[in-house]
């Protein structure tokens, strides 16, 4: 069952997993990590909000805003096609572990990305487009499927 973005509370907290369409390769520089060529496909990307999870995951969706985050540098040029959340729950390294397991032909694409404070490889996780299933991984994961109707503002 989805929950739309707009009536989650605003205080709720936990997990999220920003599933990302990348139509093109291209090559980027994030932040003080290397230069590097993102290939076209689906990114799953793992953070958490220690609190007031629904403006984190409105300033992903914008277009337009300061470049922060690792995954801001991504967002300027790829989609956000679905956002999963595990609400209450903290452990974003344990998230990506999944996943890694889930999706054995996934690969990370860059290290560090998104995990300069911990000691995961990356939160950013590549799939290649034509083995993702999505909905069946956000299943395995337990995660409630956000709606935000497809707009990133």
């Amino acid at each position: 069952m989805d929950i739309s973005l707009s009536s989650l509370p605003k205080e709720s907290r936990g997990c999220y997993i920003l599933v990302i369409e990348l139509k093109k390769n291209l090559r980027l520089s994030v932040g003080r990590l290397a230069s590097k060529l993102f290939f076209q496909g689906i990114y799953i990307y793992v953070g958490r909000a220690k609190k007031n999870i629904v403006a984190r995951l409105k300033r992903h969706l914008k277009r337009e805003k300061k470049l922060f985050w690792h995954i801001d540098y991504l967002l300027q040029q790829a989609v956000i096609s679905e956002i999963w959340l595990k609400p209450s729950y903290f452990n974003e390294c344990q998230i990506v572990k999944d996943i890694r397991k889930l999706a054995s032909n996934s690969s990370f694409p860059l290290k560090k990305f998104g995990s300069s404070d911990c000691h995961c490889p990356s939160h950013l996780i590549y799939l290649p487009k034509k083995a993702a299933k999505l909905s069946s991984l956000r299943k395995k994961l337990s995660c409630q499927r956000i709606n935000f109707n497809g707009n990133q503002i």
